[in-house]
């Protein structure tokens, strides 16, 4: 029940960060520390791994995008982004996260390759794309995975 809820909360603010970057290109830092503490709750009381496999991920995560995005000065990925990655990270452990971060990108893959066939024109390597739509997407189909394929909750 407790990952149930946790997915919901992560989801509910996924979209929440989706509409202000499809509208605004940012990230609002209240979602991720929203998440941050929902997620900080409900690992207190409930986590199938150790603590510090959560405590891990998520910092692991954020030093690594942030050195990435710092490198590229946030052209492969904002700051938004990073925070975000690194709340999901935190919240759902190593291999759910992983599961996120590969499946984003995939789908990030596929829609701009649709894109580039149809208005091949207006989309280059320089082209910006708002990534937490990718982000809330992958989201929603590791959980529906975890929670009710696989059946890890």
């Amino acid at each position: 029940m407790a990952e149930h809820v946790l997915y919901l909360a992560l989801i509910a603010l996924l979209i929440a960060a989706t509409v202000t970057d499809l509208r605004e290109r940012l990230i609002y830092d209240r979602f991720v520390l929203i998440g941050l503490i929902v997620a900080i709750f409900i690992r207190t009381f409930y986590r199938p791994e150790p603590w510090w496999t959560y405590l891990l991920t998520g910092v692991g995560v954020f030093v690594v995008l942030f050195i990435i995005a710092a490198i590229t000065q946030e052209r492969s990925i904002g700051g938004g982004d990073v925070k975000l990655f690194a709340m999901l990270g935190l919240a759902v452990g190593w291999e759910p996260f992983l599961m996120i971060f590969i499946l984003s990108h995939v789908i990030a893959a596929f829609y701009i390759l649709f894109l580039k066939l149809i208005r091949w024109k207006h989309v280059t390597g320089k082209s910006e794309f708002p990534f937490a739509p990718f982000i809330l997407i992958a989201t929603i189909l590791t959980s529906f995975y975890n929670l009710f394929i696989n059946g890890t909750a």
